[in-house]
């Protein structure tokens, strides 16, 4: 075949008239001419086409699977709209050696399929008025009147079958090749003219057109919509997943294969692969897997996979994935991977991630890593909770750092001004020392660490003058026999004299090492020596000297650090009860 206006000269006898072709065919015009040569040729192959003798026998199988088999194995082309032939209902039928007019009669004899060929194209379509027939045994031969008219016919997708039989899922493509239908070969002799070329140019974009906008079972390529079921997928919209989705401003889709784009918001039923980035917000009624980029929020009913960056909120009923949102993100079920927001991470069950939230953490389940600019809340958390002002947990395996922790369990170590462990380090001591003559102490927090709260005083001198001390400090606890213990302390006391507070620098370090021994249950003895160290910028009002409190029983070290301080140090004992 020559090309576009320059075809090549053929020689050949019509079948009507029997005279040669330039005694018939060149005396017609060009479009008459190209006319009885196709009606010629599809004559001749739709009687070839229907002869050929076929066998088969299917039980309860997928007609589209049918179809499948019998392209393969008789190159036979079936053309059909899913949108409009239903190709998943099951049909049973079986012929042996017959021609293919017969078979179909079979084949379709329990469903309202008709057909027509076209070429060697066998056309499907649905005739709601067709009788049906359990026999299969009379022919079609369209009887009933209803053929598809030139302007009925609905956009068709060629489909070559390849070998793959399995019965496929609601949600797949079979495993096919499709292809854009070829045009078919068209030989004149003559001039074609432009008015001709131009009909034919335009049917084969005609054509192509429809491939691309066309349907394989619920799939296509592309849509582009303005509003929901305002596109080129009207109202099938919310079944039918697409490649590639493009929404001016809201759009309604089955399911996205590919990349989704929206003005303001996407909606898909069922699940996103893929990239889908919007406006004001994304929502996906089942998975998604890849990343979604809302301006606003972001909601998926079931796994999130990948990630999910909105500018407020993300919301998904599990979530394998990064989430970062300038507000909040929720997760119904459980979390891996990370989530990072503004002002709250909220989670329905275990969270295996890392949770960063400017204020607030709170997991129903287990946590792994939760920092928050004010609380953490979990049950059971595996590495560590660092929260500015409190830390809630059941079992602590690693840490919690912040000014309050309240466990009920700790293997790791809590480490805050206050920790309370419910069942910890809990202890409540009274003792004495060279100091403080008289002191009651309160521990909480674990073995590995826990804080002290201390106040003390001296026994009155007779004179009116008095010394008391309040302190602070941490400590930790080796068990060594089932009944001993050894204590390491570090402790800040403040100490006021002959006043209710004294506000000048006037404070005792001091490390301690005791030795427990219990004596039953709740109660125990301690001994130990003490290491002490004061800084004193407190002034006698009698002496004018600085750094002479009675709280000093001798001096090892007596330094003069600056013209106000002194320091001065010593080595003590403490013996008390320990409950």
């Amino acid at each position: 075949m020559g090309t576009a206006g320059s075809f090549q000269p053929i020689s050949f006898a019509c079948s009507h008239c029997l005279l040669p072709t330039e005694n018939c065919l060149l005396k017609m015009r060009p479009l008459t001419t190209i006319f009885l040569l196709l009606f010629s040729a599809s004559a001749l192959a739709q009687t070839d086409v229907l002869s050929k003798r076929i066998s088969f026998s299917y039980q309860n199988e997928h007609l589209k699977l049918a179809l499948t088999d019998l392209s393969k194995r008789y190159q036979i082309h079936f053309s059909y709209s899913s949108d409009y032939v239903d190709v998943r209902q099951r049909i049973t039928a079986r012929v042996n050696d017959v021609p293919l007019s017969i078979g179909l009669d079979k084949l379709f004899a329990e469903t309202q399929i008709v057909y027509t060929l076209t070429g060697n194209y066998v056309i499907l379509k649905t005739d709601k008025n067709k009788v049906l027939t359990r026999s299969g045994g009379s022919r079609q031969n369209y009887e009933n009147g209803r053929l598809p008219g030139p302007g009925e016919d609905s956009p068709v997708l060629l489909v070559h079958e390849e070998q793959n039989l399995e019965v496929p899922p609601r949600d797949t493509i079979l495993a096919s090749r499709i292809e854009v239908p070829d045009m078919q070969t068209l030989r004149s002799e003559g001039k074609m003219y432009p008015f001709d070329e131009t009909l034919l140019n335009l049917e084969k974009w005609r054509l192509q057109a429809e491939w691309v906008t066309g349907s394989i079972g619920d799939k296509r390529i592309a849509q582009v919509s303005v509003l929901p079921f305002i596109g080129t997928n009207t109202y099938q919209s919310d079944e039918v997943t697409n490649n590639l989705s493009m929404n001016v401003l809201w759009g309604v889709s089955g399911g996205v294969n590919g990349m989704e784009l929206g003005g303001f918001v996407n909606t898909v039923r069922k699940n996103v692969n893929g990239l889908q980035a919007a406006g004001i917000g994304n929502t996906v009624g089942r998975n998604a897997t890849g990343t979604q980029f809302g301006g606003v929020f972001n909601y998926t009913g079931g796994v999130a996979r990948g990630l999910q960056a909105a500018g407020l909120m993300n919301f998904a009923g599990r979530a394998e994935a990064t989430q970062a949102a300038g507000l909040m993100n929720w997760v119904k079920g459980d979390v891996a991977g990370l989530q990072v927001s503004g002002l709250l991470n909220l989670a329905g069950g275990n969270a295996a991630a890392l949770q960063v939230a400017g204020a607030l953490n709170f997991n129903s389940g287990d946590a792994k890593v939760q920092v928050g600019g004010i609380f953490n809340v979990a049950r059971d958390v595996e590495i560590g909770q660092f929260g500015g002002l409190l830390n809630v947990a059941k079992e602590v395996k690693g840490f919690q750092v912040a000014f309050l922790n309240i466990s009920d369990t700790v293997s790791g170590v809590p480490i805050g001004l206050i920790n309370i462990v419910k069942h910890g380090y809990n202890k409540f001591e009274i003792y004495g020392g060279e100091g403080l003559h008289g002191n009651l102490q309160l521990k909480l927090g674990a073995n590995a660490f826990y804080n002290i709260f201390h106040v003390g005083a001296r026994y009155p001198q007779g004179d009116g003058t008095y010394t008391w001390g309040l302190g602070y400090g941490i400590g930790t606890v080796s068990v060594v026999f089932p009944k001993s213990s050894f204590n390491f302390e570090l402790m800040a006391i403040h100490i006021s004299e002959n006043e209710a507070w004294t506000n000048t620098l006037n404070s005792v370090g001091q490390f301690r090492f005791l030795w427990n021994h219990q004596l039953g249950k709740s109660i125990g003895f301690f001994l130990g020596p003490t290491a002490n160290v004061m800084v004193s910028q407190l002034r006698n009002a009698e002496t004018g000297q600085i750094g002479q409190s009675p709280i000093v029983p001798y001096a090892l070290i007596d330094e003069k650090i600056n013209a106000s301080t002194t320091l001065k140090g010593w080595v003590g004992v403490n013996a008390g009860f320990r409950f």
